[in-house]
């Protein structure tokens, strides 16, 4: 037995996830390995099973290895771990071809990185699902470990260990009601021992659950302290200080007394000591000093308001009373209660300076944040939030900076900065372990709206479910949850459970969200419904009557009315789609919403038109929307639109062909292979290289065109066209030296052609700020280094260079597009996945789109792995006939077309040119 015997494969250039990821390629290609039937019975040895305890949380599907006995994780102390397995019952396992015997006899000891290879020989089955989903676990990869587990339980819903290892990987998400369900069902199954185990881990999954919501009990006795100054004991002030701190600023407002006062000078002290400082005191005494003939009246007025929202008299007068008796705390605290602070944001902001309280400071950056927001402006609300988290490092106020950390880590998903989400929506999370007072349901939805926009579909139905587990009865929430799974399911195709879902987000009386009007629109043309389709009018009429969207949010709900409209009324709806373009246009750049506002007017006006029949209008339209007419000959225009696929097409003597169908009824593939019709593709061979402008989400996938064509995706930059620059100046990326935190392999050595000239950044040079500052002037850029797929640093794909001194080491696709690349570079991209990026549906992101707006004019990029030991000759081979003047499309073509000769299925199909 050989455990390297995987050793002679090229060693790729990208390894995130490298276990997860290798198995789930190679296990296509030894699908048809079974177990043979053993010739004797298995060793207790081998699988530990003669042990009192088990060392590995997770349940392993062998069926030799599932046997129960008490869970007992080594401790530090513990010398030598588990027993290696003994070699003859290995020799025979493999003799025998069971190869997920082998796996499982690796998994039992913890040992994942052995028992990846045997896994990925192992076939495909329920049960190797499951175990591949442990080593996602082992690695900290939930939302890969989610995914598997998922469809293990769609095809076998009672499979225990699934369910049970579903439970690990949601309690170490702490989605502790998911948890506690899925050791519910395991303890269903009745087995003996793990039924009993499940239903102790459910219990404490429910008991960790009941902690975070326990802010109930002290949100009574701080109501009592308000209201009838009722003492509060230390330990409930130090183990809940963000909702007493609360409290206490509403206790001395209402205080009717100087002995009510006083009373509170106790807590006072105990939350100064615990924030530091002493503004609580210091709020104690400037009202104790205030003329109590004045402020006693006006403070049981006060206590009115706090219990009723009412006041005799007005709100609006009994704020010019405070404000006439120079009771500036209550008069703060009435704004504050009755959520009128944005109203009054420029008279607040000298009261509040002089206050001197983080307190304020934040609920007063929140509020113009929040301002800012309801505008549009979401960078003006961006440096508000950023300014009051910056406040949250010096003052952790979790009752005040939960809210600021998700309300930030919402508006960068909003911007589709998804990396920087997530941050900030974690630190949330973690602000919220220690006070929970605001409840998570929030949060989660966020995370779980995150998860979907990073394509972790498993992990966003996990968070998403969770909160409305939480909160089953909050009809809010089971609206958001099922417009969104009533989305992802369209997304899907699955058109009937998408009604289904939508029919139980309609059964709640709440206003319709954005999300669920774009399905609604969707699922009026796929599958009529009139009363659904009623309610879509109505909950349309209703948002915008409410007078709370967005600028942003309103160019989209007209695009929706005109998506809608135009299946039926085509001059109304396309009426509505060009004012939604407009309104759009008006908005910044900013503003994801307008940007997808006319994207997506411009998918309806397109179908439209081919629905017409009116081929020449359609083809103008993609221009239109690039911002001027595409080539007249040898272009290739296509979109996709849900079940919709148009293609467009001018020959070499500017024929136009067009294919339009309806009929996809599965999500496209990631390669495209058969999505443009033969009959086109036939046309096309006869250019000498084709331009394809292909709309998201299809833009940057490979496989559009065969691999015999020339073809290159065509990108419009603004700006006047500027001749290409000669090939003076070279920068070379190589050798670079990853992060050793990363496992990555070393790379070899660069070796380009003879005679070449360049500036070399290598090993620990090659840092992201060198390479950027290098690449500014630069005419060719050659990049050798490894990509990475990494959510919590970039949407797209990365390159991982040297680390700088404080530890950064990605480029990202938003860096290079911020700088700006003067010497117009040939770019190669020599990095597995480069060519990766977002499956948006409303724009183009990824390296090679990057590397294009920051001014390159073309770039080579792969969307696979790439061979370490294969990519320097091969993109050698393409830059030598660049330089020589060959086209880059068909020079990528010639060499790549040797080398399928020798490989028909190599790395090198999957090679893409952008210009």
């Amino acid at each position: 037995m050989d455990d390297g015997s995987w050793s002679w494969i090229p060693r790729p250039r990208w390894a995130a996830l490298v276990v997860v990821v290798g198995v789930a390629g190679a296990a296509a290609v030894v699908a048809g390995v079974r177990s043979r039937q053993r010739s004797e019975p298995v060793s207790p040895e081998l699988f530990l099973t003669g042990a009192p305890v088990r060392t590995l949380e997770a349940r392993v599907s062998h069926p030799g290895a599932d046997v129960h006995r008490p869970y007992g994780p080594l401790r530090s102390g513990d010398a030598g771990g588990p027993p290696p397995a003994p070699l003859r019952e290995l020799a025979r396992l493999e003799a025998e071809g069971d190869m997920h015997g082998l796996a499982a006899a690796y998994l039992v000891r913890r040992n994942a990185e052995l028992a990846a290879p045997y896994l990925a020989k192992a076939g495909t089955s329920p049960d190797v699902a499951s175990d591949r989903a442990i080593m996602a676990l082992d690695q900290g990869d939930s939302a890969t470990a989610l995914a598997l587990l998922e469809g293990v339980l769609t095809a076998r819903p009672t499979h225990a260990q699934a369910l049970w290892n579903r439970a690990l990987v949601l309690r170490d998400l702490e989605l502790w009601a998911l948890a506690a369900l899925s050791f519910d069902a395991v303890a269903a199954l009745g087995e003996p021992g793990w039924a009993a185990e499940a239903r102790t881990r459910a219990s404490a999954a429910r008991a960790r659950l009941m902690s975070t919501e326990d802010w109930r009990k002290p949100s009574a006795l701080g109501q009592a302290l308000v209201t009838q100054g009722e003492p509060v004991s230390v330990e409930v002030l130090q183990a809940h200080p963000g909702i007493f701190r609360m409290f206490l600023y509403e206790a001395i407002r209402a205080a009717p007394s100087l002995e009510r006062l006083r009373a509170l000078e106790s807590a006072a002290t105990v939350l100064d000591a615990r924030d530091g400082g002493t503004v609580l005191r210091d709020a104690l005494r400037w009202a104790s000093g205030r003329d109590f003939h004045v402020r006693a009246p006006l403070a049981r007025r006060y206590l009115e308001l706090y219990r009723t929202h009412e006041v005799a008299g007005g709100l609006a007068a009994f704020l010019d009373e405070l404000r006439r008796a120079g009771e500036l705390d209550l008069y703060l605290g009435a704004l504050v209660r009755e959520g009128k602070v944005a109203e009054r944001l420029d008279e607040l902001t000298p009261l509040v300076a002089r206050l001197g309280d983080p307190w304020f400071t934040l609920l007063l950056e929140h509020e113009r944040a929040r301002v800012a927001i309801s505008r549009g402006e979401l960078l003006q609300a961006e440096q508000h939030l950023l300014a009051a988290a910056a406040l949250c490092q010096e003052h952790p106020l979790g009752y005040r900076c939960i809210p600021i950390e998700s309300d930030l880590g919402d508006l960068y998903r909003q911007l589709h900065r998804l990396a920087e989400s997530h941050r900030h929506l974690q630190a949330a999370r973690a602000l919220y372990r220690t006070d929970p007072r605001w409840g998570e349901a929030q949060l989660l939805l966020h995370l779980g709206q995150l998860a979907r926009y990073q394509g972790d579909g498993a992990q966003a139905r996990a968070y998403l479910e969770e909160a409305l587990a939480q909160r089953p009865e909050d009809c809010t929430i089971r609206h958001f949850v099922r417009s969104n799974d009533a989305l992802a399911l369209l997304g899907n195709l699955s058109v009937a459970p998408a009604r289904e879902r939508m029919r139980e987000a309609l059964s709640c009386k709440t206003p319709l969200l954005l999300s669920g009007a774009k399905t609604l629109a969707d699922l009026a043309r796929l599958r009529p419904d009139p009363e659904q389709d009623a309610r879509l009018v109505a909950g349309m009429s209703e948002r915008r009557q409410q007078g709370t969207l967005t600028p942003g949010e309103a160019a989209l709900l007209t695009h929706i009315e005109g998506r809608f409209l135009v299946e039926q009324d085509r001059v109304r709806g396309e009426a509505l789609l060009r004012r939604s373009i407009a309104e759009a246009q008006r908005l910044p750049s900013t503003s994801v919403d307008a940007r997808k506002a006319r994207a997506y007017s411009y998918t309806s006006l397109l179908f439209a038109a081919a629905r017409a029949g009116e081929s020449e209008q359609a083809f103008r339209l993609f221009g239109e929307e690039l911002g001027g007419p595409l080539p007249e000959r040898c272009v290739l225009a296509v979109t996709v639109d849900v079940e919709r696929t148009l293609v467009l097409a001018r020959g070499p003597e500017g024929q136009l062909v067009e294919h339009h169908d309806a009929s996809r009824r599965a999500p496209l593939d990631e390669e495209l292979q058969g999505l443009v019709p033969e009959s086109v593709t036939t046309m096309l061979r006869a250019c000498p290289a084709v331009e394809v402008v292909a709309r998201p989400p299809l833009h940057g996938r490979a496989g559009l065109l065969p691999e015999d064509v020339a073809w290159a995706y065509h990108v419009v930059r603004p700006g006047p066209a500027v001749p290409a620059p000669s090939m003076g100046r070279r920068l070379v990326v190589a050798e670079v030296q990853a992060p050793a935190s990363l496992g990555l392999p070393a790379l070899g050595g660069w070796a380009g052609l003879p005679g070449d000239d360049a500036t070399m950044l290598l090993g620990r040079q090659a840092t992201p700020s060198r390479v950027l500052d290098a690449m500014a002037d630069a005419t060719q850029i050659e990049v050798h280094a490894h990509g990475l797929m990494n959510p919590d640093v970039s949407e797209a794909s990365l390159l991982v260079l040297s680390p700088e001194s404080n530890g950064r080491y990605a480029l990202t696709a938003g860096e290079v597009r911020a700088t700006k690349l003067r010497g117009q570079p040939l770019v190669i991209l020599a990095a597995c996945r480069a060519a990766h990026g977002v499956t948006w549906t409303y724009e183009r992101f990824s390296l090679p789109v990057a590397f294009l707006d920051a001014g390159a004019r073309t770039v080579l990029a792969a969307t696979v792995d790439v061979p370490d030991a294969e990519a320097g000759p091969f993109f050698n081979a393409v830059r030598e006939r660049i330089q020589r003047g060959e086209r880059a499309a068909n020079a990528l073509r010639d060499v790549r077309m040797t080398w399928m000769r020798r490989d028909p299925r190599s790395w090198v199909r999957s090679v893409l040119v952008f210009e």
